[in-house]
């Protein structure tokens, strides 16, 4: 996805300015909200061609634009079948909402996995080859035991999200300790 589509790199790039951005409680709930508005962007995009020929296919099943007289009987009539639709669509952009949420919190535990074994002086290859620097920055000023408060705080995220707490909670508590860290 990186490789074909511009704006998934955007919101990896994003993503990954998220520790250079902690600088207060006020731009950790901006963080937070920008996170959680990307994700839900992604969703719709992902979502709102198939919801449209979706309903666009139900309502011609339905006879729309037909006679009355020549419409098909259907068990729980046209409405009922219309909000069971909308029902099924907005579970499905609640988990692709739920699933960008995730892609970015893995992008996020990653740049922290890399701190961690910088700081660790592990010989292993950095995830997130092109924000290195930036990880090598903050392992110094995190340490080891800073990093791992950090990349455990991403995990509990994720876990809390699956657990089905609303996402802008778990992820408003995150922000906060990554910036206390």
């Amino acid at each position: 996805r990186l490789a074909r589509d511009p704006e998934a790199r955007k919101r990896r790039e994003a993503v990954l300015a998220v520790p250079r951005r902690l600088t207060g409680v006020g731009a950790a709930f901006d963080a937070a909200s920008a996170l959680i508005e990307a994700a839900e962007a992604e969703a719709e995009a992902s979502v709102a061609e198939a919801d449209t020929a979706e309903r666009a296919a139900l309502e011609t099943a339905l006879g729309a634009g037909a006679p009355v007289a020549a419409r098909p009987a259907r068990s729980g009539g046209p409405p009922g079948q219309l909000k069971e639709l909308e029902k099924r669509q907005k579970s499905r952009a609640t988990r692709a909402q739920r699933d960008a949420l995730d892609r970015a919190l893995v992008d996020l535990a990653g740049f922290y996995r890399d701190a961690l074994t910088m700081a660790l002086r592990a010989p292993v290859a950095p995830v997130h080859t092109d924000t290195a620097a930036l990880a090598g920055a903050g392992a110094q000023k995190w340490d080891a035991e800073g990093a791992l408060r950090r990349l455990e705080a991403v995990l509990a995220c994720r876990s809390a999200i699956e657990a089905n707490v609303k996402p802008r909670i778990a992820v408003e508590a995150m922000m906060l300790a990554l910036w206390k860290g």
